[in-house]
């Protein structure tokens, strides 16, 4: 091989090289100080002074705003199946139980969130807070509608992790959510609880996915 052929390899295998790096380095800035929009469904999991653990679903959106390795998230969520089933302690007539029935409960949550690893795949993790509650619950041994409400609605801390997949402006991703709820003093009925201080009781566990798309930068360009 000829010093020509040698030195335009070498050139173009620099270039090639150079290339690549830019690449990979308007990826990693890519998402840089970008506004999201997106939507997200799953399901939520938690239990009643009445009702066991169990999943029922959910869904939502949600806006995100990203810095280079943080974001503030923003979501309003709403989890829906007919027929829960709930209780509280009625304090208005003696403290004694009061049965509730609901539909849908509904969630509003800011976080700030921590992406690590820059690219076309983004682990995250965060934490945040907010406020849940039950929407309309139904008393139905004719006790207070608004204190029933009020038995319905609580703030809550959130610890939240995900993987987001981004191609260009688009991206997927899954999003899982421990939030908790404050204890209450129970009353019992026959040796088992029958009613709480909430009608939510304990942590709350919420899985979902979703997609969110960039809605252009989220800053002024210097």
């Amino acid at each position: 091989m000829s010093l020509l052929s040698r030195s335009i390899l070498t050139i173009a295998f620099a270039l090639a090289l150079g290339a690549q790096d830019v690449g990979a380095q308007e990826l990693a800035q890519g998402d840089d100080y970008r506004w999201y929009l997106g939507g997200q469904a799953g399901a939520s999991v938690f239990r009643t002074p009445n009702q066991t653990r169990g999943a029922i679903p959910m869904a939502g959106g949600h806006a995100l705003i990203k810095a280079r390795k943080g974001a503030l998230y923003l979501a309003v969520e709403e989890a829906f199946q007919d027929g829960q089933e709930s209780s509280y302690i009625d304090y208005t007539a003696g403290g004694g139980e009061q049965p509730v029935t609901f539909s849908d409960v509904r969630r509003y949550t800011f976080g700030l969130l921590v992406f690590p690893v820059r690219g076309h795949m983004q682990p995250y993790v965060g934490v945040g807070g907010g406020i849940m509650h039950v929407v309309s619950p139904q008393p139905q041994g004719g006790g207070s509608a608004a204190v029933a409400q009020e038995a319905g609605s609580t703030g809550f801390g959130a610890l939240m992790g995900g993987l987001q997949i981004r191609v260009g402006g688009v991206s997927v991703f899954g999003h899982y959510q421990l939030q908790t709820v404050p204890g209450y003093k129970g009353v019992t009925a026959g040796g088992e609880l029958a009613g709480e201080g909430r009608l939510i009781s304990g942590a709350v566990h919420t899985i979902t996915g979703g997609v969110r798309f960039s809605l252009g930068p989220s800053r002024e360009s210097w």
